[in-house]
């Protein structure tokens, strides 16, 4: 089986002080969250994290979550976009 990941961002309301540093999308020059999903090869969702802040990177999210450890000990292979190239230097498809 074969998963697809990616990392929407959703946006979100500015919010006041300095609080809202973290969720600024700098790449988007908005304020957002970030969530990493995972899909099968129909786009049904599998698993979705749990909100990060909006300038986290897909791949930072990743290793927050394990995704790669895991993936590798269901023996599943993924495909991301191309934000993601990174990890085809830490996770090779099975």
């Amino acid at each position: 089986m074969l998963v697809l990941i990616d990392g929407p961002l959703i946006p979100t309301q500015r919010r006041t002080g300095k609080a809202d540093r973290p969720n600024y999308s700098g790449k988007h020059h908005h304020h957002r969250l970030h969530f990493l999903a995972l899909t099968d090869e129909k786009g049904r969702l599998i698993w979705i994290s749990a909100a990060q802040p909006g300038r986290t990177h897909d791949v930072t999210a990743a290793r927050h979550d394990h995704i790669l450890a895991h993936l590798r000990a269901a023996g599943l292979g993924a495909l991301a976009d191309s934000a993601s190239a990174a990890w085809t230097a830490t996770y090779a498809t099975p």
